[in-house]
């Protein structure tokens, strides 16, 4: 009883409390919008991945994160395999999207039980082996072949992802990527090069889009023109975080204009609408919060490698932010990227909680000493 006791005081005393608190009201607020968009399918589903994460980020922040990172083949591999079988007919496309990304249970039926998303956890194996391969060379950053094999390190997820048709996402893996690179010290003059590419870089990528991707584009430059067509989603999110104006039109009595999405990509305007202003400010208050907890937990972080964790994480929630708001506010084009902890979807609810049961445990290895761990054997 003692040694129960003595272990719930060093969890205590040991967690990162403000960021367990913080994720917890991020996925208190998202079910509360989910369940009024009035799909009961995504609410369900959210409701068993969010908590289910949780209680998963708990466990694993008790697990010292440098032993979960030697095991980063044991990720990789499972990873990888099911991003592949997304290739073959095993792979789903989900109605209302244009990439198969999905993996459905059973396998291979037209009307999978369960779906399943490969890229939302090799995002999270990513951040593992990407960590791992800084630590291994952070004595050789500045050169030119361990920068040359660091990007192809990161190549093949992204090329994964882009082969899917799932640009949005191949985004996010190259901001990740960016973030961590920029925070292990590379040599500035590495992105001044790829900076100077950019504008070619663009106009070559602008002749292999296809209409709907240009039009997408085009619809943020001219929108008058893209209202019924490529803009019609944009347009009708903008009338409905309008109606909301300062504090909404109230909880359940939002959905008055037809959106697409609502309880997914566009949970923004979901919130917008139904709480107002304030509660999108709430919203944004809620998602910086939780980033600015990883930075000041990767600030305070014991060695190389917990803080290249903490700050992928940060960038894939900071970066997925900026880009889903972006799509609702018509900033940027509908590229089909979910609002961290708030867009329904069990795949990337729970693997984000399984990253940020790394970050707790950085944490908690930076507070308390690896003996006091449960899980010590497994160093």
């Amino acid at each position: 009883m003692k040694k129960l006791s003595a272990f719930f005081s060093r969890f205590f005393h040991g967690s990162n409390k403000l960021l367990i608190l913080l994720c917890a009201l991020c996925s208190t607020y998202s079910l509360l919008l989910v369940y009024s968009s009035g799909v009961s399918s995504g609410f369900s589903s959210q409701l068993v991945a969010s908590v289910g994460g949780l209680f998963a980020a708990l466990v694993i922040s008790q697990v010292d994160y440098r032993a979960v990172c030697r095991l980063w083949l044991v990720f990789a591999v499972p990873a990888l395999v099911l991003m592949i079988l997304t290739f073959t007919p095993l792979g789903y496309n989900v109605a209302g999207t244009d990439d198969t990304a999905w993996l459905g249970l059973p396998f291979g039926s037209s009307s999978p039980f369960i779906t399943f998303q490969p890229s939302e956890l090799l995002k999270i194996v990513f951040i593992i082996t990407f960590s791992k391969h800084l630590e291994y060379v952070k004595e050789s950053i500045h050169r030119f072949s361990t920068v040359a094999l660091l990007c192809a390190h990161a190549a093949l997820p992204i090329l994964l992802v882009f082969f899917q048709g799932d640009d949005g996402t191949a985004l996010v893996f190259i901001c990740i990527f960016a973030v961590m690179m920029f925070a292990a010290g590379v040599h500035w003059g590495y992105f001044a090069a790829v900076a100077g590419a950019a504008v070619p870089g663009a106009f070559v990528l602008w002749q292999v889009l296809d209409e709907q991707k240009r039009g997408r584009i085009m619809a943020l430059i001219h929108p008058e023109q893209y209202l019924e067509t490529y803009g019609w989603q944009q347009n009708h999110a903008l009338i409905s975080m309008g109606n909301g104006g300062m504090w909404g039109t109230g909880y359940l009595k939002g959905g008055a204009v037809s959106l697409y999405a609502r309880n997914n990509d566009f949970i923004f305007t979901e919130a917008a609408e139904e709480f107002g202003l304030m509660g999108s400010l709430l919203l944004l208050l809620l998602l910086l919060g939780v980033i600015f907890a990883l930075l000041h937990t990767a600030l305070r972080a014991r060695d190389e490698l917990g803080r290249s964790l903490c700050i992928g994480m940060m960038g894939l929630i900071a970066f997925q932010s900026i880009i889903n708001l972006g799509m609702n506010l018509r900033l940027l084009p509908v590229i089909g990227i979910t609002l961290p902890f708030f867009s329904a979807g069990g795949s990337s609810v729970l693997t984000l909680y399984l990253g940020i049961g790394l970050i707790l445990s950085v944490s908690f290895q930076s507070k308390i000493s690896n003996k006091n761990s449960i899980f010590t054997r497994l160093r």
